[in-house]
C-alpha cells in the first residue's frame, strides 16, 4: 500500500532547516565539554590559555569552580537574573549594580548566573565565563601600604581585562567608595573607572539602598558607568520550596524530622511577624533556630508547628499560637482593663477592644493595620491616655507607642522628615521598621499638610509605605490612632442641647468635610471615628483619684504613706474644672500644689521613710504623722 504525501518544495526546505537547527542545538550542548573548548575557555591550564590571573586568584574566590564541584539548586529571582544577563551581554555599559536589602538573595543571583554560564545555558556572550568574587577585605588586611594596595588592585583589574573571560564581583561595593580618605579604607572608584569603559572588563557590584545613596551615588561619574538591577525578596511560594531543600540538610545534620506543616508555619509566621525583613533569610534563620532547639530538647525528634510558634514568640515578644486561659480573659475583659485608666468614653474603648479581639484571633485576614481610629473631642478628655493604655495592654508597654505631633509637619517638605531622605532616618518609617508591633499616635492630625495626610491614607488602606531608602515599611502589625480637637465647639453645644449621639456624629463629620479639614476618603479608611465626650465634674473626681493613686504608688516605693481624702479631690476638681481644657488643668494643679509641696518636704528632711502624710485642701499644707 502506497502512502501519498502532498509535499511542496517549501515544506522540504522547512524540514531541512528544522533538522539542521536540531543538530546544531545538540552540538551546542556538547560543546562545553569539548577538549578544545575547555582549553580555549581556560578551564584547563587557564593561566596559559586565558592570560595570567595570578594576582586575582590570590585575592578572590572562583564561584565557577565552587559550582563545578557541587552545583546548587537556586530558586527565584528569575527576572533579576534575566536583566543581569542582558546587561552583561552588551558591548558597552555592561557593568551591573545589584541593589537590595541584606538577605534578599543578591548573592544567590550571582551563583545562578555562574551556574548558567558554566553549563552554557545563558546568553552566548555570557556563556563559559568565570564568575569571581574579589575579596577586598583580605587584600586590605594583608597589605598595609595604601600605594601597594592600589598597585595590586590595578594589577588585578589588568589581569581581568586581559583575560576577557572573567566577570568580577565585588560584595558591599559601597564600603570601598569614599569621598574622604580614612585609615584602613580605600576608594577604588578612581582606579576602576579607567577599566569600566572596556567591553572585555565586566564587574557586578553588590550594594544596599543605603550604601547606594550615601556612597556610590555621591560619585556621579562612577555610578553612571553602571546599570542598576534592583533585587526584591522572593515570593512566599518560592521561599517554601527553598525551605524544603534547607530542611533536608537540617534533618541530616541534627538527626531530626522537620514536618511539612512546620515548614509552612515558618514561612507564614515569618511573613507576618517579621514583615520588614526579606525572604528567604528570615525564614532560613528561623528554620535553623527551630532545628537547634529540637536538638537541645534531646527527646524531641520531630519538629511540629507548635515548636515554630514557641521560637517565634520568643523572637517577636508577641504571644503566638493557641490562646492561653489568661490571655483569653484579658481579651474578653479589655474594656475593664482600659477603664482602669480611662474615665467615661465607653464608645471609644468598646470600638478599640473589638478591633483588638479580631486581630488576635486573626479572623479578618486584613493587610491593613490592626486598627485605625480617629479620636475627636476637646483637649484633656482622655484621647492620649486611651492610646497609652492600649499600648500597655496590647503591646506590653507604653514604650511601644510612637508619638508624632503633626503640628510640626505643616509643609510639604516635611514628608522627607517622616519618610527619611537617602542616608537619613525617617521619624515615622524608622521607628516602625525597628519596632513593627507599635501604636502610632498622630496628635492634632488636622494641622498636617494635605499631602502628608495622603501618606496616612495609604497606610490605612494598604498597610505599607516606601521610605527614603526605597525600602518597604510594613504597618500591618501597628495600631494607628489620630487625634483632633477640630470642631470641639460643636460637641460642647450638642452636650448643652442634649442632642442624640448619632446626630452629633453626623454634624461633626459634615463640619469636617465642609471646612475641608479632612477628606471623605481619609475618614472612610478609619475603622472607627470616635467622639470623646467632655468630662463632667463627676468624671473629674474619678480622674483626680487616678492621678493621686499614681502619686501614692510612687511615694510608697520611698516608704511614705500618702493619705488621699475626698476633700482633697473635690478641691482639685474645683480649681481645675474647665470644660474646654478637660483634665489637663487639674493635672497642672496637682503638680503645682501637691507634688511641689511633697518634694520640698522630702528634700528638707521633714518627710521621711516610715511616715504618713496628708494634704490639707484649704491651703495645700502638709500634715505629717
Amino acid at each position: 500500500m502506497e502512502v501519498q504525501f502532498d509535499l511542496r518544495a517549501q515544506d522540504i526546505e522547512n524540514l531541512v532547516f528544522w533538522a539542521e537547527r536540531l543538530e546544531e542545538k545538540k552540538k551546542k550542548k556538547k560543546r562545553f565539554w569539548d577538549y578544545d573548548n575547555l582549553i580555549r575557555r581556560g578551564t584547563l591550564a587557564k593561566a596559559w590559555t586565558a592570560g595570567y590571573t595570578i594576582t586575582l586568584d590570590q585575592f578572590s574566590v572562583d564561584i565557577t569552580e565552587v559550582i563545578r564541584k557541587k552545583p546548587p539548586e537556586i530558586i527565584g529571582h528569575q527576572e533579576e537574573l534575566e536583566s543581569l544577563e542582558r546587561i552583561l551581554s552588551r558591548q558597552e555599559g555592561n557593568n551591573v549594580l545589584l541593589v537590595g536589602e541584606p538577605g534578599s538573595g543578591r548573592k544567590s543571583i550571582v551563583y545562578a548566573l555562574a551556574k548558567k554560564s558554566l553549563f552554557g545555558q545563558s546568553l552566548s556572550e555570557v556563556n563559559y565565563k568565570r564568575v569571581v568574587f574579589l575579596n577586598l577585605s583580605k587584600l586590605l588586611a594583608q597589605i598595609s601600604s595604601q600605594e601597594e594596595v592600589e598597585f595590586i588592585l590595578d594589577t588585578i583589574f589588568q589581569e581581568t581585562a586581559r583575560a576577557g573571560n572573567v566577570i568580577l564581583v565585588i560584595d558591599e561595593l559601597h564600603n570601598y567608595i569614599s569621598q574622604t580618605s580614612k585609615l584602613g579604607t580605600i576608594d577604588i572608584s578612581a582606579i576602576i573607572s579607567s577599566y569600566l569603559h572596556l567591553p572585555q572588563f565586566q564587574i557586578i557590584g553588590i550594594t544596599t539602598y543605603k550604601g547606594l545613596h550615601t556612597a556610590i551615588e555621591q560619585n556621579f561619574s562612577f555610578v553612571s558607568l553602571f546599570e542598576k538591577v534592583e533585587v526584591s525578596e522572593i515570593k512566599k511560594k518560592e521561599t517554601l520550596l527553598l525551605l524544603q531543600r534547607f530542611a533536608l540538610d537540617a534533618e541530616e545534620k541534627n538527626k531530626i524530622l522537620i514536618s511539612y506543616p512546620a515548614i509552612r508555619e515558618i514561612v507564614n509566621l515569618s511573613e507576618r511577624y517579621f514583615p520588614n525583613l526579606p525572604f528567604p533569610e528570615k525564614a532560613i534563620d528561623i528554620l535553623d533556630e527551630v532545628s537547634v532547639a529540637a536538638v537541645q530538647k534531646k527527646k524531641k525528634k520531630i519538629v511540629l508547628p507548635s515548636d515554630v510558634e514557641e521560637i517565634m514568640s520568643e523572637k517577636s515578644q508577641i504571644p503566638i499560637g493557641e490562646l492561653k486561659k489568661e490571655e483569653k480573659e484579658k481579651l474578653l475583659n479589655l474594656e475593664k482593663l482600659i477603664h482602669r485608666r480611662i474615665v467615661n468614653q465607653n464608645k471609644a474603648v468598646n470600638e478599640i477592644a473589638l478591633a483588638m479581639r479580631r486581630a488576635r484571633v486573626d479572623i479578618s485576614g486584613r493587610k491593613k493595620p490592626i486598627g485605625g481610629f480617629l479620636f475627636l473631642g476637646p483637649t484633656g478628655v482622655g484621647k492620649t491616655e486611651t492610646s497609652k493604655a492600649l499600648a500597655e495592654i496590647y503591646f506590653g508597654s507604653e514604650e511601644k507607642m510612637i508619638r508624632l505631633d503633626m503640628s510640626e509637619f505643616q509643609k510639604i517638605s516635611d514628608i522627607d522628615r517622616l519618610l527619611g531622605k537617602p542616608g537619613e532616618e525617617g521619624l515615622l518609617t524608622t521607628p516602625v521598621r525597628e519596632n513593627p508591633f507599635s501604636l502610632v499616635l498622630l496628635d492634632e492630625l488636622e494641622k498636617a499638610h494635605p499631602d502628608i495626610l495622603n501618606l496616612f491614607l495609604q497606610i490605612l488602606d494598604e498597610g505599607r509605605l516606601t521610605d527614603g531608602q526605597g525600602r518597604k515599611v510594613d504597618f500591618k502589625n501597628t495600631i494607628i490612632i489620630a487625634t483632633s480637637n477640630a470642631g470641639y465647639k460643636i460637641i460642647l453645644e450638642a452636650i448643652e442641647k442634649n442632642k442624640k449621639w448619632e446626630k452629633l456624629k453626623k454634624e461633626m463629620l459634615d463640619y469636617l468635610f465642609e471646612k475641608g479639614i479632612f477628606r471623605p476618603e481619609l475618614i472612610n479608611r478609619f475603622d472607627g471615628v470616635v467622639i470623646f465626650r467632655p468630662l463632667t465634674k463627676e468624671n473629674l473626681l474619678e480622674i483626680a483619684d487616678l492621678m493621686l493613686q499614681r502619686l501614692k504608688r510612687n511615694l510608697k516605693e520611698k516608704g511614705i504613706e500618702f493619705v488621699i481624702t475626698l476633700e482633697l479631690k473635690e478641691k482639685i476638681v474645683e480649681l481645675g474644672y474647665n470644660p474646654i481644657f478637660g483634665a489637663r488643668e487639674m493635672k497642672r494643679i496637682i503638680q503645682d500644689k501637691v507634688e511641689n509641696a511633697l518634694a520640698q518636704a522630702i528634700l528638707k528632711g521633714d518627710l521621711k521613710r516610715g511616715q504618713s502624710v496628708e494634704v490639707i485642701p484649704s491651703d495645700f499644707s502638709l500634715k505629717i504623722y
